[in-house]
């Protein structure tokens, strides 16, 4: 039986198209991994701040010698799961460190407005998750970055029980109205603790 080799480009042109595009899946695919070890606090902010304008740099590049692609298009046609990176590309630059040391009340408004943002996407009855994930990507983050919660406070295990969730799922996947109903109930939970841990 004789076999066909597959030829996955025609010429030295298509070659390199192909090449390239490697090259941005691959970035897009770290720049993920980093963001969800970032929020999961297994980098130090200084570690990732540093690999983070890499990546953006390396992502800057690519994107100038791949033809006719933008990132969210490009994740969709190659089945990329990247909510957290195509968010941090979004905003052109990591997550900054916020905490009690100089910036505590712009993290304390930083968590209130994606408390309410998450909810009030929930409350509207979305189910999508590359919808909801950003925000709670980026307010369990916050959380993560205010040093002085306890390592135990439940908002915080509520928030990662949904960040946990939605960071595994695919971004045309939906969550059911159940799940939906709980995680406005976690969510208003974890918010009243946040304000009464502020008022203490």
């Amino acid at each position: 039986m004789n076999r066909q080799e597959i030829r996955l480009y025609e010429n030295n042109a298509e070659r390199e198209q192909m090449d390239n595009l490697g090259e941005l899946f691959a970035v897009l695919n770290a720049l993920e991994h980093l963001e969800k070890m970032f929020a999961r606090d297994y980098v130090p902010h200084d570690a990732y701040k540093t690999e983070c304008f890499k990546l953006l740099d390396q992502y800057k590049v690519a994107m100038r010698v791949v033809r006719g692609a933008d990132a969210e298009s490009f994740a969709q046609k190659y089945r990329l799961h990247c909510p957290a990176a195509l968010e941090r590309i979004r905003d052109g630059r990591p997550i900054e460190a916020k905490d009690d040391r100089g910036n505590a009340y712009k993290n304390i408004a930083f968590i209130v407005e994606r408390f309410i943002t998450a909810l009030d996407c929930l409350r509207l009855e979305t189910r999508d998750v590359d919808n909801l994930f950003p925000n709670i990507s980026d307010l369990y983050s916050a959380i993560n970055a205010m040093s002085s919660l306890p390592a135990d406070f439940n908002g915080r295990i509520k928030v990662k029980k949904w960040f946990d969730k939605l960071s595994v799922m695919a971004a045309t996947d939906v969550i059911t109205e159940d799940e939906r109903r709980q995680a406005v109930l976690d969510l208003e939970q974890s918010y009243n603790e946040f304000t009464e841990f502020l008022n203490r």
